[in-house]
């Protein structure tokens, strides 16, 4: 069957349950009135690549998609580990998977939790903790920090951290304008989003 000349579906490839939950925000709060959007898990790194071409090559072989990988860069500074963008465009070329208008990639800084901190505020309120013993200036740049940081700033008010299903109640009080307007990674990614789903 070919694809759909019609539509043009946004095809979002996360990491884990996690980032599930956050881009569940970003697709709700700054993408459905601009395009059709799916969210997909991959369930971590291992075999980036190849779970990548094969959500895109099977799954969506009969829609026209524009993907986007939504993945941590587990660093400050390297690439993604094992991640291979160009890779992934030339092996679907050469598979002619011309459904495939484009593939991106949404790089968060060293890890989603890292864009956690761009709103430590909310942070804080969320653990209620009394404003004569915030301290959010330590918290910067956001991208220094890691989940670990953010379980041990759980801890230290008495309460646990745990990725997944279970972090979905904090993630929902975030500011997600602020973080998107302060996260450049992410903040470019919508926009790339945005401008190609109007194409």
């Amino acid at each position: 069957m070919a694809p759909d000349p019609g539509n043009v579906l946004t095809v979002l490839l996360v990491e884990g349950p996690t980032e599930e939950i956050f881009y569940g925000r970003v697709k709700a709060e700054h993408l459905d009135h601009a395009c059709s959007v799916k969210i997909e898990c991959i369930e971590g790194l291992y075999n980036v690549n190849t779970k990548i071409l094969q959500a895109l090559t099977t799954k969506h072989k009969d829609q026209r998609v524009r993907a986007y990988c939504c993945l941590d860069r587990e660093s400050r500074y390297a690439s993604v580990p094992v991640f291979d963008l160009g890779f992934i465009r030339r092996d679907l070329r050469q598979k002619g998977a011309s459904n495939v208008l484009s593939v991106d990639a949404i790089i968060a800084t060293r890890m989603i939790e890292s864009c956690f901190f761009y709103d430590v505020a909310g942070i804080y309120a969320h653990l209620r903790v009394p404003r004569a013993q915030r301290q959010p200036k330590k918290y910067r740049p956001p991208e220094k920090f890691c989940v670990e940081d953010l379980k041990d700033l759980f801890r230290r008010y008495g309460k646990n951290y745990i990725e997944g299903d279970r972090a979905e109640n904090f993630i929902n009080k975030l500011d997600l304008k602020k973080i998107v307007r302060e996260c450049a990674s992410l903040r470019d990614g919508i926009n790339l989003i945005l401008r190609r789903g109007r194409s």
